[in-house]
């Protein structure tokens, strides 16, 4: 069948962009409402999501930038790779099963990087005690957003200071399994017993392990040439402060992470936002 007389190959891209596109940035931003949302600008998701939206009268140049700020910039073109465990999540899951986890991350303030390097990260990750698969449920999800955004996600977030203490807490019983690098022991002990205390743990000091990093390498090492060029060394055990950023859970036969609770306002699926 023939186009239609008078057919514009770009109304007819808009229209499709319209419907298909839009109806992924509502998904996106879905805790502030469906279709009969009231546009507002005030707050930082509601920012995002009128800048992403197609409407009808926008140019061709305008729909591009869109939708490269919603996919490129706000998802972190998470959308053009499968979710990743060093392999792809569904080959991962073939071989290995597992119980439910949850993962804490937390990132340097980026005012605070030392100049040359990327921010200091650590993750933290546990098993959820007594869950399946099976058992546990989007409302078991829920119930545990809300216990970190208690304990992580208020003040701007958490902070403690990574460093080179290494403390090791094993307790597989209990879904523990934790390596915390921390300025001081009393700073590493400070992070398990937050840790432990979501489930309702204290620390037993027959499953702590503390060992303090041998020689005392520079905080900020010098360069030198790798590579054909003038390169800065990597850093051991970088010291500084982390923030909590964002909390995800990792199921058995769910092939990407749920994520609970996101302070960075650029994960699509997060149960609570804060």
């Amino acid at each position: 069948m023939p186009l239609p007389e008078g057919f514009s190959p770009w109304e007819h891209l808009q229209a499709v962009v319209l419907q298909s596109y839009n109806r992924t940035v509502r998904s996106q931003f879905r805790d502030l409402g469906g279709d009969d949302w009231d546009e507002d600008i005030t707050s930082g998701r509601g920012a995002l999501r009128v800048a992403c939206t197609v409407k009808d009268d926008d140019s061709a140049n305008m729909v591009a930038i869109r939708m490269m700020l919603f996919y490129m910039t706000l998802r972190q073109a998470s959308d053009l790779h499968p979710p990743l465990y060093t392999m792809p999540s569904d080959r991962y899951q073939q071989t290995v099963r597992f119980s439910p986890q949850i993962t804490l991350y937390f990132r340097e303030d980026l005012d605070e990087v030392e100049q040359g390097y990327k921010p200091i990260d650590s993750q933290i990750s546990f098993r959820i005690r007594g869950e399946t698969e099976t058992t546990f449920t989007p409302a078991n999800a829920l119930t545990w957003a809300n216990r970190i955004r208690s304990e992580f996600a208020t003040g701007g977030g958490w902070r403690w200071r990574k460093g080179r203490v290494k403390l090791s807490y094993r307790d597989l019983e209990r879904g523990y399994n934790l390596a915390i690098h921390a300025v001081s022991e009393s700073e590493g002990r400070q992070v398990i017993a937050k840790v432990l205390s979501l489930q309702g743990d204290t620390i037993d000091n027959d499953n702590l392990v503390i060992a303090e990093l041998g020689g005392t390498p520079p905080i900020v090492p010098g360069t030198q040439v790798i590579y054909g060029e003038s390169r800065r060394l990597p850093r051991k055990r970088p010291v500084g402060n982390v923030r909590f950023r964002y909390a995800e859970v990792h199921i058995w036969g769910v092939n990407k992470a749920v994520t609970l609770v996101d302070m960075t306002l650029r994960r699509g699926n997060a149960l609570i936002y804060a």
